[in-house]
């Protein structure tokens, strides 16, 4: 049986229970119940489901993540499932910008309004303008944290490099002036595959050293961009990948055969 089959078996009874019980009224009547609840309503969810699928969480870097203001945070993007780790390991607030082809994926258009997310259009310009101009003006209110992925598309191939990051990614923080937290993962990308199948699927996330409304003032959203990518690639490349290489290969699972560090 696949992998993710037989995680969505063991999950589908949390699933239920969130989904019918919580999340359709939740979403329904955003105004009518506090942030936090809801937000902590998907974190309880999302650490059920990563159980299901077998992931294991390795975090470095909280320190990192500013605790007393909100912040937009930018990863590399390698999975369906990218957001879950996040969600678990921030326990405020924190929401996501996806891509509209999300709204196919039964259930998760109720949960994304839950968190409040929203969606853009990639051959939309004027469309995602309008959501970006909305994220930013949500960041000025200080309420609650953003999290995009400013490569724009998953990088599922392993061994390639990540993509360019989007300088439009970056508007929204430097228009609100708040910080940036650059985030690396490493490992998602194998969680969702139907083979191989492992005994656990580590997943390897750092929080890097944010950007301070200081650290970018007067630069570009090209430079920062830039700057963002070239620290997550330098994470991923001489710590996460090596780590990753490291905990695959003292496994007594027979099945890896992944035998490269780049």
């Amino acid at each position: 049986m696949f992998h993710y089959t037989k995680a969505l078996l063991r999950a589908i009874p949390r699933i239920i229970v969130t989904y019918f019980g919580y999340l359709k009224r939740y979403a329904k009547h955003i105004d009518k119940y506090p942030r936090e609840l809801r937000f902590n309503r998907m974190r309880t969810l999302s650490k059920h489901l990563l159980k299901a699928l077998e992931a294991d969480i390795h975090v470095f870097g909280l320190e990192n993540i500013p605790m007393d203001t909100n912040f937009c945070m930018v990863s590399n993007h390698m999975s369906m499932i990218d957001p879950l780790p996040f969600m678990v390991n921030y326990e405020k607030p924190l929401t996501f910008v996806g891509k509209i082809e999300l709204l196919k994926t039964p259930m998760l258009p109720t949960a994304f309004k839950t968190i409040e997310g929203e969606y853009i259009e990639r051959d939309n310009l004027r469309q995602t303008l309008k959501i970006m101009l909305k994220v930013e003006e949500d960041l000025k209110k200080h309420e609650k944290s953003w999290m995009i992925f400013p490569e724009g598309t998953r990088i599922r191939d392993q061994l390639l490099p990540v993509g360019p990051f989007h300088p439009g990614t970056f508007r929204p923080a430097t228009k609100a002036g708040v910080p940036i937290v650059p985030a690396a993962m490493y490992g998602s990308f194998r969680v969702l595959k139907s083979k191989p199948q492992f005994k656990k699927y580590p997943i390897f996330i750092s929080f890097l050293k944010p950007l301070m409304p200081e650290d970018y003032k007067g630069l570009p959203t090209s430079d920062i961009a830039q700057i963002t990518h070239d620290m997550v690639q330098r994470e991923i490349t001489y710590h996460l990948r090596p780590l990753d290489h490291k905990y695959m290969s003292e496994s007594k699972d027979k099945k890896y055969r992944f035998t490269q560090v780049l």
